[in-house]
């Protein structure tokens, strides 16, 4: 295989997307507004994991009910934010390669059913400090 051949090949491997676009829908009302760069960051951190992981929520619509319920509306609704179906050896993994790529606020649901890791990226400036904090 020629040089250019394995450039293109790895570029591609780097650019793989393993997220569907419906995953990252708002689940109530179907709307789009997930941010591509957290996008970009999400498939890096998915990709040196080493394995998939469903997201049970990422945008969030001011309207979802979750939202709504909320005195201030959460990272969800900037589009920076997941949750990650994920329990165990590979909940700690997906954090330890979070943090490592800068994630600064990360939010740990492991006891009863509906284990989860929230990532997010919203920063200071937009209100959210870093943080870690269980459910």
């Amino acid at each position: 295989m020629t040089t250019k051949k394995k450039e293109k090949k790895e570029e591609k491997k780097e650019e793989k997307n393993y997220f569907k676009p419906k995953e990252l829908k708002c689940k109530a009302t179907g709307e789009e507004g997930f941010d591509p760069d957290f996008l970009a960051l999400l498939n890096e951190i998915r990709h040196e994991c080493g394995f998939s992981f469903p997201l049970s929520s990422a945008y969030r619509s001011p309207q979802h009910p979750i939202e709504a319920r909320k005195e201030r509306l959460g990272a969800h609704t900037y589009g920076k934010a997941v949750d990650i179906l994920a329990n165990g050896e590979n909940a700690l993994e997906i954090i330890r390669v979070a943090q490592k790529h800068g994630i600064k606020r990360i939010g740990v649901q492991q006891k009863g059913g509906g284990r989860f890791i929230h990532l997010d990226v919203c920063t200071e400036e937009e209100g959210f400090p870093p943080a870690i904090w269980s459910y």
